[in-house]
């Protein structure tokens, strides 16, 4: 029998200061436009592709096809605060790349290229590199939500240097999810 492992592939941000200003941000957001749940900060991350419950034999088939990936380390500015779908409908409230996206976008298509030989079909959806840092439960008052979001749109979080990503266990509790590495690729 195959133990599933809610699985998925992420860039963590390790660096407490940038993790202090995120922080600082998801304070500012309010409570009276939307009823939301923040991500809890050392959850904060980049996800690269969302598996699912996957058994840990893929688990391991995944490595190794990812393992050929040659990371040249690059700098990403985290910057920007936005919301999908849009501001005036939030579901999720993030936080963004202003420098050099472009290079996880590429990451990303890298990954999933690789992926694709072991069945992995790529994502429809197109790829914005993105940090969520809320979850959007109910809107309460749409224009003072559009006002908020306006506010903070342009904060900058600050520069950390990507140079690898992992592959992360997601256990679900009732405080929230628990994330464990699995294994990286540097």
């Amino acid at each position: 029998m195959n133990d599933l492992v809610r699985a998925f592939l992420s860039i963590d941000i390790d660096d407490q200061a940038l993790l202090s200003r995120v922080s600082q941000v998801q304070q500012r957001l309010d409570p009276q436009a939307a009823k939301m749940k923040l991500v809890g900060i050392n959850n904060i991350h980049f996800t690269l592709r969302f598996f699912g419950d996957t058994p840990m034999t893929r688990i391991n088939q995944i490595k190794n096809q990812l393992e050929e990936i040659e990371i040249e380390p690059f700098e990403i500015v985290i910057a920007g605060v936005g919301a999908f779908p849009s501001n005036r409908r939030p579901r999720v409230v993030w936080i963004g790349v202003t420098h050099n996206g472009q290079q996880v976008q590429d990451l990303k298509l890298e990954i999933d290229s690789l992926l694709n030989g072991i069945g992995y079909q790529p994502e429809r959806r197109k790829y914005t590199p993105h940090a969520t840092i809320a979850r959007v439960r109910h809107v309460k008052d749409s224009g003072k939500i559009v006002d908020n979001l306006e506010e903070i749109a342009n904060e900058t979080i600050g520069t950390m240097t990507i140079s690898g990503f992992n592959m992360m266990k997601s256990t679900l509790m009732p405080t929230g999810p628990v994330y464990d590495i699995l294994w990286n690729i540097q």
